[in-house]
């Protein structure tokens, strides 16, 4: 798949999440996304392929050579070359996260990871404590990281800053944390840790959660941001998410089953023609994976498409408001063009990929009443840097929208 770097806070989602749904005190009751009106201002990236291709060589030959050591310095200069050239009325975002604090970070969730499954290997009470302490963990982590984001990302010499406080965090994260861990480790701890597949069951019957879990998430983390003295305030429901999830969940299932006859209906007359060898199988194998790749891209571009036009058209920035118009169909054609070069390139397209999905994905945002972003810094609310938080954040990924 092409390599999609983050963007900044004012443009895209930062991670994933649950709210506290705070009320909009900083807008005037009267003004919604839409009723603010023009002029618009669309975002536009600047960066290409060729340029980039430098960055990501170098970046994948010194993370090669150090062992990965090098990662979070490849991480730093990928996304403040992204962020560097996306502009927004003119002036450009800017990243200046410390890689040596990323670093750290991913050393230490890297551990938790390794400690939480060697957990469940020792015995059924380990992955039991394991579980409770990472779900109390969590919560702390996640908050981090979204100070750590926010901190860390500038627009016009301005910093953007995180303000929900820790109590929410645990508010907000502890309960659906609990929710979707709970049947795995309950499967492990009366199964034992051997008995895989029940233990994969029922931590899939934890996913049925996953659609009031990111609407939880993405209330909690649009409605602490800032820019400034401007407050983000996000107008989206619950409701909004589960009609997404329900009506991509559907989609995909629907397709699954009329494409698994079809597939099914092919593996029989290829096993009559060339018999049950080898050569029928790695047909078959190949055929089956194709299709379920191309599933994954229909639904993956659909919710991408759907999650990015509903936050950011429902997000406002003081008087400030966001509009997305983002096609899931242009959106599938450039992931299947750019996957496809991928493969046949032997990953050496992979800068392009990238720099090919964040111009389409970024210019699909646009913004009124540009002069409210000419704001002052306010620092008595600005948040502490934490590394921490992030790196174990991208190893417990929890978000999917942008």
């Amino acid at each position: 798949m092409s390599e999609m770097p983050e963007i900044p806070p004012a443009v895209t989602l930062s991670v994933s999440p649950f709210p506290v749904d705070l009320p909009p005190t900083s807008l005037p009751d009267e003004v919604t996304p839409e009723t603010v009106e023009e002029p618009r201002s669309r975002l536009e990236f600047t960066g290409s392929g060729a340029e980039y291709f430098r960055i990501w060589a170098v970046n994948l030959t010194l993370t090669i050579c150090t062992l990965g050591l090098y990662g979070a310095w490849a991480k730093v200069r990928r996304l403040q070359y992204f962020y560097q050239h996306t502009l927004l009325d003119g002036s450009a975002f800017d990243y200046t996260a410390n890689p040596v604090a990323i670093l750290f970070g991913r050393m230490l969730a890297l551990g938790l990871l390794v400690g939480y499954y060697l957990a469940f290997e020792h015995s059924a009470h380990a992955g039991l404590a394991a579980t409770f302490a990472l779900a109390g963990l969590l919560p702390y982590l996640l908050w981090q990281s979204n100070r750590f984001k926010a901190r860390n990302t500038r627009f016009r010499g301005l910093e953007f800053g995180f303000e929900g406080s820790l109590r929410d965090a645990y508010t907000v994260y502890v309960p659906v944390i609990v929710i979707a861990f709970a049947p795995s480790a309950a499967a492990g701890y009366l199964l034992g840790p051997n008995d895989k597949f029940w233990i994969l069951l029922m931590s899939g019957l934890g996913l049925l959660v996953l659609p009031v879990c990111h609407a939880l998430f993405r209330q909690y983390v649009q409605n602490n941001l800032r820019f400034g003295d401007a407050r983000f305030v996000f107008s989206a429901r619950r409701i909004d998410f589960v009609k997404v999830w329900a009506w991509g969940m559907g989609a995909m299932f629907a397709i699954a089953l009329v494409v698994g006859l079809f597939v099914f209906a092919v593996l029989v007359i290829v096993t009559a023609i060339l018999g049950k060898g080898s050569a029928a199988a790695w047909i078959a194998l190949l055929f089956t994976f194709s299709v379920v790749w191309l599933i994954f891209q229909l639904t993956g571009s659909y919710f991408t498409a759907r999650f990015q036009s509903l936050v950011w058209d429902k997000t406002l920035v003081g008087k400030l408001a966001m509009h997305c118009e983002v096609s899931a169909i242009t959106l599938m054609r450039i992931q299947f063009v750019n996957t496809l070069w991928v493969v046949l390139s032997l990953g050496l397209f992979r800068p392009f990929a990238a720099t090919r999905l964040a111009k389409f994905r970024l210019e699909c945002v646009s913004a009124s009443v540009l002069e409210s972003l000419n704001l002052v810094a306010n620092d008595t609310a600005e948040s502490r840097r934490g590394a921490l938080g992030e790196s174990a954040a991208e190893l417990f990924e929890m978000d999917v929208g942008l």
